[in-house]
């Protein structure tokens, strides 16, 4: 295995960044890890060889142009961010590799952070085509110390993917979520079953990060709720069943390919 960075600066403390920190120092206590939250001086990135960028993504690209006087010709730069295509285009210049974790929690915040985060889970590398193999193989070295398994995409792939696998879920939860309490009211819920609460677990999620998911990836957000809303109009237009039978059969017979591919 690459050896790896005998120094690693992390910008953000929240849920990714110090699990990252935690897992590093579970798996390569050697490493010195530099771990920075807003509002901390970017003085102490000096020196370092790699710069995980794990704040929210606008601020990951603003973190771009900010970090540049601390960095040496052969720092190399990463992200943990959910949107790619905009951070690499933001990037170009700099040694940079983009990246996604795809680990989560229910709660954010450095206190729900854990060294185990990332065990088993895809890491995601988006590297432009001039992207030394050497830099790929250094990010992809410290995703595996942390536990996860690598993978590479295009940075316009994944957009396109996380739009419909992961951008698409939150917004339509959320909105139903709204839709039900809004009209239904307390009084609504308290009747509601299991169902509702299991299709509504990520209601609870902050808008914060949302935004900037919307602000990098709109136009891929944008095709996935038009497909969404253009399944649900068949539903609300269907007087024979044959569409509701079609979208139902289809769902699960996705739903089983969903359960069984490795997480």
């Amino acid at each position: 295995m690459d050896p790896g960075p005998s120094r690693v600066a992390i910008l953000g403390r929240g849920l990714i960044g110090g699990s990252i920190e935690l897992a590093l120092a579970r798996s390569a206590p050697a490493i010195e890890v530099v771990a920075l939250d807003r509002g901390d001086g970017l003085a102490a990135i000096d020196g370092a060889e790699l710069v995980i960028l794990a704040a929210p993504v606008l601020e990951n690209i603003s973190l771009l142009r900010a970090i540049q006087p601390h960095l040496q010709p052969s720092t190399i730069v990463t992200d943990t961010g959910s949107t790619k295509a905009a951070i690499v285009e933001a990037a170009q210049g700099l040694r940079f590799v983009g990246g996604h974790p795809i680990a989560g929690g229910t709660n954010s915040g450095r206190t729900s952070a854990r060294a185990d985060l990332f065990d088993g889970r895809r890491w995601i590398l988006t590297p432009a085509p001039a992207t030394p193999a050497d830099d790929i193989q250094r990010v992809a070295a410290l995703a595996e110390r942390c536990g996860a398994r690598v993978e590479l995409l295009d940075a316009a792939d994944h957009d396109r993917i996380f739009a419909l696998v992961s951008h698409l879920p939150q917004l339509a939860v959320s909105a139903l979520m709204h839709v039900a309490g809004s009209n239904g009211g307390a009084e609504g819920l308290a009747l509601a079953g299991a169902g509702l609460r299991d299709a509504t677990r990520l209601a609870s999620s902050a808008p914060d990060i949302w935004r900037d998911v919307l602000a990098t990836n709109r136009v891929s957000v944008a095709q996935a709720l038009d497909l969404l809303i253009n399944e649900l109009a068949r539903i609300r237009d269907d007087a024979t069943g044959e569409e509701l039978s079609r979208i139902f059969e289809s769902a699960a017979a996705w739903k089983r390919r969903l359960d069984d591919a490795p997480i």
